[in-house]
């Protein structure tokens, strides 16, 4: 027998299994007592064996892992970066973590420390680790997303799709993108889809309404937008919206309604924008119906939070002298049979004849008449156009010469233009130079109060 050959032998492979129970036994279960220890909360002691351990032997993967985890754990978040990054860098497989675990753990922190760039690093890396992980795909996403880089935001909401085809949040934001791109039909079908698989998805709803709004489907848009705003994010928006559908579509008084309830539901949170524009659009909706006393309240609100907002100073202006008398009020919403005899009260006034009266709508009449007094050769060319608005818009240039054109087509040789507002200083301008006769509110005002009396 060849004794030291076994002896040799014996003494090797002793070395080997004492190596293999330190190696495979004896360290990860330090190492995961620490672990343990960790989870438990207890970092501040785990720290200082952790560095004696590193101090005394070097550190494994597995110990400057657990450093990681403790700083992390800390919120110490620049200190546990340094750390995870050892670990990947050595190439010794560990024993109480994995590539996964170290990389997530990372991840967080860089998250943390808004490092987008490492972030999407690692997030790539950890969809190369798990492939079609939707998780991963749909965060990198959402970065590329944030920073306004879409064609990359689309690619990796697509790839989530891929892995996983109900994904509703990579959905909505394709949709919303689409939505913003003006590509209707596909933002339609991904917003379609995504309130398919998620019936709450309110902000889905809102957008496929709005969609719907601009294609002019309102009933379709109204349907969405009910639904949208169930949610307290999105309900003063989709009110407003409703409000505009039903203006389009001539229902004025549930117009209103949508309007007044988006604004008793307003927190004063929401966007200002909104809320003015939603005041704005109830105004006009008042004056449309004659509530002038209702359209002024919303127009001096506007007015108060920003007084240049578009026409709300003008709207005020010309609402001055309405809002003190009510024949004014009376001249401009009575029904159609009691504004006709106001029209010939007022032709009278003026000491004209009536030869013809014509409503061309609810808010413009035209009336052809001669002098009381009239020569009786060429009466045609003693003819006078009177036009009266009764809607409370000011008039400038552009009316006054289109009447003037009026006036000649007729062969009228006079041209008088009533209306309940005071003119624009343009329009008072040409009329000097014609023959012609504006009569603004603060005449109107006389007149009627000469032939009404004070109300």
């Amino acid at each position: 027998m060849n004794i030291p050959l076994i002896v040799t032998t014996s003494i090797v492979a002793s070395f080997l299994i004492i190596f293999a129970y330190i190696r495979l036994f004896r360290k990860p279960k330090k190492s995961r007592i620490i672990w343990d220890k960790i989870k438990a909360g207890d970092t501040r002691s785990s720290i200082r064996n952790l560095k004696s351990i590193i101090h005394r032997q070097g550190g494994s993967a597995d110990i400057h892992f657990l450093l990681a985890e403790c700083y992390r754990l800390e919120k110490r978040y620049k200190m546990a970066v340094p750390e995870y990054r050892y670990c990947l860098a050595i190439r010794k497989r560990p024993f109480v973590t994995s590539e996964k675990e170290i990389r997530e753990g990372l991840l967080k922190c860089l998250v943390k420390l808004n490092k987008e760039v490492e972030t999407i690093e690692e997030l790539i890396e950890l969809s190369k680790i798990t492939t079609n992980n939707a998780h991963y795909l749909f965060r990198i996403a959402k970065i590329f997303f944030s920073k306004g880089d879409l064609e990359h935001a689309v690619t990796y909401f697509d790839r989530t799709l891929r892995a996983a085809p109900e994904h509703v949040e990579s959905l909505t934001y394709l949709g919303l993108i689409m939505f913003h791109a003006n590509q209707t039909k596909e933002a339609v079908a991904y917003l379609t889809k995504a309130v398919q698989v998620d019936p709450k998805n309110y902000r889905s709803y809102y957008f496929l309404g709005r969609l719907y709004k601009d294609g002019r489907a309102f009933t379709k848009a109204i349907i969405c937008f009910e639904t949208a705003q169930a949610s307290p994010k999105f309900k003063v928006r989709a009110l407003f919206q409703k409000g505009i559908c039903y203006t389009e579509l001539n229902e004025t008084d549930k117009a209103i309604e949508e309007y007044k309830k988006g604004l008793s539901y307003s927190t004063g949170t929401e966007n200002t924008h909104l809320l003015l524009a939603s005041k704005h659009a109830l105004a006009g909706l008042y004056e449309k119906k004659g509530k002038f006393n209702e359209a002024i309240e919303q127009w001096e609100d506007i007015y108060n939070k920003n007084s240049s907002y578009r026409d709300v100073a003008e709207k005020l202006e010309d609402y001055h002298t309405i809002r003190a008398d009510d024949n004014i009020k009376d001249f401009m919403v009575d029904s159609k049979q009691a504004f006709e005899e106001t029209c010939i009260e007022i032709t009278d006034y003026l000491e004209y004849e009536i030869l013809e009266i014509n409503h061309l709508s609810t808010s413009i009449t035209n009336i052809l008449a001669l002098p009381n007094q009239v020569l009786l050769l060429n009466l045609r060319r003693q003819r006078v156009l009177i036009k009266i608005y009764r809607d409370a818009i000011g008039l400038g240039a552009n009316i006054v010469k289109n009447l003037i054109e009026e006036a000649n087509h007729l062969s009228c040789a006079k041209s008088i233009c009533i209306s309940p507002i005071n003119f624009r200083p343009d329009a008072e301008e040409i009329a000097a130079e014609r023959e012609m006769d504006l009569i603004g509110g603060d005449r109107l005002i006389k007149i009627l109060t000469a032939i009404k009396g004070n109300q």
